[in-house]
């Protein structure tokens, strides 16, 4: 059966427990798009796709857009993992960046290294990250992330501030659900599960335009299922390691932009509200659910930009 059926048709018994943990689902009739628009192209862009091995043993797919010599904004995955994500966003910056983005470590088409995954945390992935900065030969670079990506560009600019110029993320998670926390304790045979969660959760619960985040392909979403029981067993509970320490974020506060989507539920992210109020971080709301950058590149792209001014 075909992935894209698969999501919109979901699973009853996992869509049931999404409904009753995450927020209220739609029906059948309403989560599935009435006319599928087809996807636009992006802008033509220069594109190299490329692995790089560092010195931790990781192997990293990486694809790099632009002139080589503009400077450099690198774009973090969130917990899906997978940089196609980002593949309208890349060439609406490739004029003014050069743009760095890849698949995370042990993600999709990236391998990782013996025992990447053990005592992982937002600042383990940042030193892995400024690993792969320094095999590419990047000096400093802008980062760009959302939701735990977001975790990763603040743990860099924590941990690595003279390699950031600044950072700019979205909807930021600061805690994991219950729920969530015991995926990671679920035998294999529940992989199917995690995957029928997640399925419903990125589409329904992050996604307000679904045709935009199917649209992705079906070769995203194939390796999307593998990544799923990644994120949900080893990445989930990295979020709560992320230090919160307000001098420090006061000191920090320049070289932060933060957004949130206007279109989720205000209780998702609101202690991002709090923090930034209490740290002095300007917020800036965007019509978007979680993955502005797929379903608003345009708008996203000309933030980045002024941000970057």
């Amino acid at each position: 059966m075909a992935i894209v059926e698969v999501m919109r048709r979901g699973d009853s018994e996992a869509e049931k427990e999404v409904k009753d943990v995450f927020f209220d689902l739609e029906t059948e009739e309403q989560n599935t798009p009435k006319k599928p628009a087809p996807e636009s192209s992006p802008p033509k862009m220069s594109l190299k796709e490329f692995q790089v091995q560092t010195d931790d043993g990781m192997t990293w797919h990486v694809e790099q857009s632009g002139s080589g010599v503009a400077p450099h904004i690198i774009c973090i995955p969130s917990g899906e993992g997978d940089c196609h994500s980002f593949h309208k966003l890349a060439p609406l910056l490739s004029s003014a960046f050069t743009v760095i983005t890849f698949d995370m470590p042990g993600f999709s088409r990236s391998i990782p290294a013996p025992h990447a995954f053990d005592n992982l945390s937002p600042y383990v992935i940042a030193n892995q990250v400024i690993g792969l900065m320094d095999k590419l030969s990047i000096p400093t670079a802008t980062i760009y992330g959302s939701s735990s990506g977001g975790n990763i560009a603040l743990a860099m600019l924590q941990e690595h501030e003279r390699h950031v110029e600044r950072i700019i993320i979205h909807e930021v998670p600061m805690h994991v659900l219950e729920s969530m926390r015991d995926w990671a304790t679920w035998p294999a045979s529940e992989d199917p599960k995690i995957v029928a969660l997640c399925q419903g959760i990125f589409l329904n619960g992050m996604n307000e335009d679904k045709d935009a985040w199917i649209g992705l392909g079906e070769e995203y979403h194939k390796r999307l299922e593998r990544n799923y029981v990644t994120w949900g067993k080893n990445y989930i509970p990295v979020v709560e390691k992320t230090r919160w320490e307000k001098e420090e974020l006061k000191r920090l506060a320049k070289k932060v932009n933060w957004t949130l989507g206007g279109q989720m539920p205000l209780a998702w992210f609101f202690d991002n509200v709090v923090l930034c109020t209490e740290v002095g971080i300007k917020i800036k709301v965007l019509d978007s659910k979680h993955f502005p950058y797929v379903s608003i590149p345009e708008v996203v792209a000309e933030y980045i930009k002024e941000c970057c001014k």
